[in-house]
């Protein structure tokens, strides 16, 4: 029985690093793309990817959630993205899209602690925001002065 407990919690460890990773470099190769082709700076175009594909991965998690199906052999598609790794997405800068996803699909609103857990991560990330501002490469401006 501990071992069918052990291999579930590394299983779901698993899936959620499956996950953000896929995510990541998904947003990664995207945002080196939109670096090339639009001259965007590099934080910029991650930050849009990152913010696409997590709006993605939670409407995903949302359809997963509602899909009802009674067969068997279907119950087995439904691939549920753990909270870790949405929380994760979110705190590798798709915060934005995340509240976006959870305000308009409605998704993740009937479970407290990821709503908690997801506002320490905004607060943190306008924490860090406040004190790097002047380092963020805007248009028309150096990062270096």
């Amino acid at each position: 029985m501990v071992r069918t407990e052990k291999r579930k919690a590394m299983s779901a460890t698993v899936r959620t690093m499956n996950y953000l990773l896929s995510g990541s470099l998904l947003a990664l190769t995207a945002a080196l793309i939109t670096e090339g082709a639009l001259r965007l700076p590099l934080v910029f175009g991650w930050l849009i990817c990152i913010n696409v594909f997590t709006f993605v991965f939670y409407g995903v998690d949302k359809l997963n959630s509602i899909w009802e199906d009674e067969k068997a052999e279907n119950k087995a598609l439904k691939a549920r993205i753990p909270e870790a790794a949405l929380l994760l997405l979110a705190l590798a800068g798709g915060s934005p899209a995340a509240a976006l996803a959870i305000a308009l699909l409605p998704h993740k609103t009937a479970k407290d602690w990821f709503l908690i857990r997801f506002l320490f991560i905004v607060i943190i990330q306008g924490i860090a925001l406040y004190f790097l501002w002047d380092m963020l490469p805007w248009p028309g401006t150096s990062a270096a002065s």
